[in-house]
């Protein structure tokens, strides 16, 4: 896969040393030029920089950026052989969803089921290197009509099952969790979610739908352009709750480089556009091409000068939270009561949406309400099913 030079320019005024290594890093980690050699020295902080990657997610595509470097300028002998054990352990873990994949596959379309496979494992062939991108669960969007179904089928061999919830069944399966989607995803705004829902059950089924090979496997995927808008819509919603780490941008990012000569980006942004992100997309393109490297041309969505602070402001949330927030520092835990734990989200989700909003302005009015339509859902239904 070739890829474009990435950005010449980055926005480094405020960023400590610490934060212009890590950039160059992951910059080199993500398009595959040299890092900057000249931002490393003896004093250079590699186990800080390590600590970093792992709180963003991010060890593989750094450490890909660290072999670009001269050998005198790589990490100490004990740091560097702590992160080779750390990328054999991500590249095992790819392996196995990977291999797993093909075998839930297999299942489903032995009993006339044909499984969209949503972010994760499809995200990462957009990566140089997919096996060194930080791996999860895997999420397949079946639909209201063969849910239970499917349903059945993985309970067959599922050692546990988490809690349902009223988008999907989580179970885990062969050693590996599986998200089983009745609703591949919701916004929180009533009529932007009115056209998600529209769009999905549009190409749902149909031959718009893409087919990827991982592997020797032939995956069904979402439509280019709905799914490069997926990752950003998952992302805003993540941010909106917990927070997000870089590779959640990563991704995006990764995305928009690999269809930058493919037909779609327009549809891509009137999809953004009709869902209400177009203000976050342009503040994720900003930081992107001002800190990852991605060409501003590749974007769907051009971003604008006025949106350079914000992109900044996003970073710094980013950049103290880590993956998903759970680095946060200020992050209290969240209490094991079912209903303290569920206080805790909301008003933490408030918190946020207060603070954090104007990324996505439709989205942070209407989230605390549907957060508490939907936990007093669950209730009534465990009440008096």
């Amino acid at each position: 896969m070739l890829y474009l030079q990435p950005q010449k320019k980055y926005l480094t005024n405020n960023m400590t040393i610490l934060q212009k290594q890590f950039f160059a890093l992951v910059r080199s980690g993500l398009w595959g030029n040299e890092a900057e050699a000249t931002l490393f020295d003896a004093s250079t902080d590699w186990a800080m920089i390590y600590q970093s990657a792992r709180k963003q997610a991010l060890l593989g595509i750094v450490f890909d950026g660290v072999q670009t470097l001269p050998k005198e300028k790589q990490p100490p002998r004990n740091i560097y052989l702590q992160w080779c054990n750390a990328i054999l352990n991500i590249e095992e873990n790819n392996r196995v969803l990977n291999r797993e994949l093909a075998n839930v596959y297999a299942l489903m379309r032995e009993n006339g089921i044909e499984p969209v496979l949503m972010k994760g494992q499809g995200v990462a062939q957009n990566y140089r290197n997919p096996l060194h991108r930080h791996c999860g669960d895997i999420d397949l969007y079946i639909g209201p009509k063969d849910y239970e179904k499917a349903n059945a089928l993985l309970r067959k061999e599922a050692t546990s099952e988490h809690e349902e919830n009223y988008k999907h069944t989580s179970l885990t399966w062969h050693g590996i969790t599986i998200e089983n989607h009745r609703i591949l995803t919701e916004l929180s705004a009533p009529t932007a979610n009115r056209r998600l829902q529209t769009e999905i059950n549009r190409w749902h089924g149909t031959t718009e739908c893409q087919k990827r090979s991982i592997n020797s496997l032939e995956v069904t995927l979402a439509p280019l352009p709905f799914d490069t808008a997926f990752v950003l819509i998952h992302s805003v919603q993540h941010f909106l709750n917990e927070g997000i780490g870089l590779r959640q941008i990563c991704d995006w990012a990764c995305m928009l480089q690999a269809q930058r000569n493919l037909p779609g980006r327009e549809d891509t942004a009137h999809l953004l556009k009709t869902f209400g992100l177009e203000k976050a997309a342009r503040v994720f393109g900003a930081l992107a091409v001002s800190y990852l490297g991605l060409s501003k041309e590749t974007l769907p969505i051009a971003f604008q000068n006025k949106d350079l602070p914000k992109a900044q402001w996003l970073l710094n949330d980013v950049w103290q939270g880590g993956n998903f927030g759970q680095y946060d520092q200020n992050r209290k835990k969240r209490p094991r009561g079912y209903w303290s734990g569920k206080w805790f989200t909301f008003t933490r989700a408030i918190g946020r949406c207060w603070e954090l909003g104007a990324l996505a302005p439709g989205e942070a009015r209407w989230y605390p309400l549907v957060l508490i339509k939907h936990s007093m859902g669950v209730q009534w239904k465990k009440r008096f099913s």
